[in-house]
């Protein structure tokens, strides 16, 4: 059996970028809310362009992700909003190939 053997020096750029990619993505998400883990119900309806019922719908439905902390009151993560639009996404191609086919 081969043995593996690694060079630090050659991972070293990748580790880079990769932390350098995170860290990134870490800081857009927290420009959303000004640094906030987690909003209110209005909040996150107003951000996914949607009434409060709507987005209790999606939550009670199971379609959605929330919190529930102290009083029973809900909140939306910035995670699960981001996550919730991620599962909505419909690629262009697949719309344009729908759209076609009804024609």
């Amino acid at each position: 059996m081969a043995e593996l053997q690694i060079v630090t020096a050659e991972l070293r750029p990748l580790v880079q970028a990769i932390v350098a990619e995170v860290l990134s993505e870490m800081e857009r998400k927290q420009l959303l809310f000004n640094g906030r883990l987690a909003v209110t119900e209005a909040e996150a309806a107003n951000f996914l362009g949607l009434n409060s019922w709507q987005l209790r719908d999606l939550r009670l439905a199971g379609k959605i992700g929330y919190s529930r902390i102290v009083g029973g009151r809900v909140r939306y993560a910035v995670n699960d909003l981001l996550d919730y639009l991620q599962q909505c996404h419909v690629s262009t191609r697949l719309e344009s190939h729908q759209t076609t086919r009804r024609s």
